[in-house]
């Protein structure tokens, strides 16, 4: 009886033990989780600050663009005369002319 009542006893330390190491491997594969979660938030947060940083250079490229293009040019003197002549061209095509 006596060892029936000692092998018990150290089948519950057992027990006791295996439950204890358990909670210690949950724990550690939590600590885990929240490190790479951590990790993973922080890369994320710097992509998408060089995506902005990216896209507001662009932006402002467009954007001085899009001012260049929208000022008025000066015309030369020959200009004038090249827009004339394609003009004529134009409109003897569309009326059948000879340009």
């Amino acid at each position: 009886m006596a060892r029936v009542l000692a092998a018990e006893a150290a089948a519950r330390e057992s027990v006791a033990l295996a439950h204890a190491e358990a909670g210690h491997i949950g724990e550690r594969s939590r600590a885990a989780v929240r490190a790479l979660a951590e990790r993973t938030e922080h890369r994320v947060r710097r992509w998408r600050a060089a995506f902005e940083r990216t896209a507001d250079a662009e932006v402002a490229a467009l954007q001085a663009q899009a001012e260049n293009l929208s000022r008025p040019t000066e015309l030369g003197s020959d200009d004038g005369f090249r827009i004339a002549q394609a003009v004529a061209r134009l409109a003897a095509l569309l009326t059948g002319g000879v340009p």
